[in-house]
C-alpha cells in the first residue's frame, strides 16, 4: 500500500496542470528560452532574466516555480550564433525539481526572415521529501510514512524558431530522450516529452501602438493545454494584456521597457477552473546589444517583435 502511494506521488504530484510535469507560466511571449532552445541568440541582444511564479495563492504547498535565463549572441564568420543558459526550480508539495541546461541555435537565412535551430543539453535534479498524513480514518499503515530520496538525470531538448519582421512561430520538445527517473528499486517514473508550439504577430494600429496577438500551446500527448493572449504595446515601452488559458484561467499582463534595457512584466490569474485561488507571476530582464554584434538585419527586440 505504501509503495503503490509513494509510486502515485511520484509520477502525479508535480503535474501543476492537466497532468503535465513541466511548470507553468503566464508571460510564455516573453520567456520563450525556457523551453525552446532555438530562441538562443534571438534578436541579437544579450539578456538575462528572472521570473517567478506563485501558483494557486491560498493552498498549503502549492506550486512555486523561478526560471532564470541567460541569452547572448555571437558572431562567427557570417553566421550568428545563439547561446543560452537556463536554471529552472520548481517545487510542489514534498517534490522539488531543479533543471539547468545549456542552449545551442544556429541561424539560417529562410524567405524574409530568420529559422533557428537550437539543442539544449543538461542535467534535471528530482528529490521527494517528506511525510505522508492519512486522510481516512483507519489508515494507519500510510499515516506517518516519509521519503527521503533524490535521482538526477541527463535530460535533452529540441527546437525550432522562426521570426520576421512582424511574425514569429515556432516549436519545440523538452525530455527527448525521456529521462528514467529511479529513485530506488521500487520507486520509479520518467520525465515524459512535452511539445510546444508558439506564434505571434504584431500589427501596427498607428505609429505609436502595436498590437501583438500570440498562442502559446503545451502538451505531453496526454493532455493539451491552449494559451491565447492579446498584448498592446504603447511607444514600444508600455505594454497591457491579457490571456486566456481554456478551462483553466483569465490573465491580465502589464510591464515597461525602460530605456536602460530593464524590462519589468507582471500576471495575474484568476482562476475559472475548480480551483478557485489565484496566481501571481512576476518578471524581470535586463536587454542590451553588444558593441561585437553589429546588427546586419534591423530587427526590433522580440519582445515586441
Amino acid at each position: 500500500m505504501r509503495k503503490i502511494f509513494f509510486v502515485i506521488l511520484a509520477v502525479g504530484i508535480s503535474f501543476v496542470s492537466k497532468a503535465q510535469q513541466d511548470p507553468q507560466f503566464s508571460q510564455n511571449m516573453y520567456n520563450l528560452l525556457t523551453f525552446n532552445p532555438a530562441f538562443a541568440g534571438v534578436g541579437e541582444e544579450m539578456s538575462g532574466s528572472i521570473i517567478n511564479r506563485q501558483q494557486w495563492m491560498g493552498f498549503d504547498n502549492a506550486p512555486v516555480s523561478t526560471a532564470f535565463n541567460g541569452n547572448a549572441p555571437l558572431r562567427i564568420g557570417r553566421r550568428i550564433h545563439g547561446f543560452g543558459l537556463t536554471v529552472m526550480s520548481d517545487k510542489l508539495g514534498i517534490e522539488n525539481k531543479t533543471n539547468i541546461k545549456f542552449q545551442y541555435a544556429y541561424q539560417f537565412k529562410l524567405f524574409k526572415g530568420i529559422l533557428n535551430a537550437g539543442l539544449s543539453l543538461g542535467l534535471q535534479s528530482n528529490a521527494l521529501k517528506g511525510k505522508w498524513v492519512a486522510l481516512d480514518e483507519g489508515d494507519d499503515l500510510l499515516d506517518g510514512g516519509s521519503i527521503d530520496a533524490s535521482k538526477m538525470v541527463f535530460d535533452a531538448g529540441l527546437g525550432f524558431y522562426y521570426r520576421s519582421k512582424t511574425l514569429y512561430l515556432g516549436m519545440s520538445t523538452t525530455h527527448i530522450n525521456k529521462p528514467n527517473v529511479a529513485y530506488n528499486e521500487s520507486l520509479e517514473t520518467y520525465l515524459y516529452r512535452h511539445y510546444y508550439f508558439m506564434g505571434g504577430y504584431k500589427h501596427a494600429l498607428n505609429s505609436q501602438v502595436d498590437i501583438i496577438p500570440s498562442f502559446f500551446v503545451k502538451t505531453d500527448a496526454r493532455s493539451t493545454q491552449y494559451d491565447i493572449n492579446t498584448n498592446v504595446v504603447y511607444n514600444k515601452k508600455y505594454r497591457g494584456g491579457v490571456s486566456y488559458r481554456v478551462d483553466d484561467a483569465i490573465v491580465f499582463l502589464a510591464g515597461i521597457l525602460l530605456k536602460n534595457g530593464l524590462d519589468i512584466g507582471v500576471a495575474y490569474d484568476i482562476s475559472v477552473s475548480d480551483i478557485k485561488k489565484p496566481s501571481l507571476e512576476f518578471m524581470a530582464a535586463y536587454h542590451f546589444t553588444p558593441s561585437l554584434i553589429k546588427r546586419k538585419q534591423k530587427y526590433k527586440s522580440i519582445r515586441f517583435l
